[in-house]
């Protein structure tokens, strides 16, 4: 039975298609960001190891290794270029903008009840671009910046590999409200970097009942000691949940027809 994806690179992948849509959004405004903006995707927008963030000098060695493996011996690797990296913040989100959820809540997904619980999270993404001059470099962030102040652009869908072919989304957001560029220095001639940092939080589902490789045989939850309590779930499908704070409280619901999970903040 196939592992299902983790959900860092769930996040990461979806990170990765805001991109892309940030790349269609984007006015060039210099040949050079124009050839950028219709060049293949691959050689346009590259994804690095999260070892490299704050690093952007290595993200480009790192880039121009693998791009110059597959062409010809010697050749520089096409510039200018977007970097990203991503990487899991320790902390959890404040309370002031995510809850947990670690009760388990039943939901119907088709035909099929199993219950669902929600895990805060944060990660930090941070994008590199590079060119040969600043002016295409900053204007490319620049417009990166203005295009997540879109309220419809910093929230998006996160597409959670389940396990079982089944894909639960959750909507993560951009937290940022004051975003902007900022220039690395270098000591390379005739290379201008601007980077642009941000933080990505919103809820991992977790899914027990649907019979993945991570179900334990009850699917119901545990014991203090930590041993699997069975409690079969009955023909009752709870469709909200409450979780009380100071500052207000969270509010889940299930669609008792799709399984689709939304969270709201509610302040009292």
């Amino acid at each position: 039975m196939s592992l299902p994806k983790d959900s860092l690179k769930c996040i990461q992948d979806a990170w990765y298609k805001l991109l892309v849509d940030f790349r269609a959004w984007y006015m060039p405004e210099t040949i050079l960001t124009n050839e950028w903006k219709k060049r293949d995707i691959g050689i346009a927008i590259k994804s690095c190891p999260s070892r490299m963030m704050d690093d952007s000098e290595a993200m480009l060695a790192e880039y121009r290794k693998n791009q110059n493996a597959d062409v010809v011996a010697g050749a520089t690797a096409f510039m200018p270029i977007m970097l990203t990296a991503t990487a899991a913040i320790d902390q959890p989100p404040d309370t002031m903008q995510l809850i947990p959820m670690p009760y388990f809540v039943p939901i119907l997904i088709g035909d099929k009840q199993v219950r669902i619980r929600l895990i805060a999270k944060t990660v930090r993404a941070q994008i590199a671009f590079f060119a040969t001059n600043s002016h295409d470099a900053k204007s490319v962030c620049d417009q990166f910046c203005t295009y997540v102040q879109d309220e419809t652009k910093r929230r998006f869908a996160v597409p959670f590999d389940m396990g079982m072919g089944h894909i639960q989304k959750s909507t993560f957001t951009l937290v940022e409200n004051q975003l902007f560029p900022s220039p690395v220095p270098s000591e390379a001639i005739n290379l201008s970097i601007f980077t642009v940092d941000a933080q990505l939080i919103g809820y991992a589902p977790q899914i027990i009942g649907l019979g993945g490789p991570f179900d334990n045989d009850t699917g119901n939850g545990y014991n203090p000691d930590g041993s699997a309590v069975e409690t079969p779930i009955n023909d009752s499908v709870v469709v909200q949940a409450d979780q009380f704070a100071d500052d207000g409280h969270t509010r889940v619901l299930a669609d008792r027809d799709t399984g689709e999970i939304t969270v709201e903040r509610i302040n009292d």
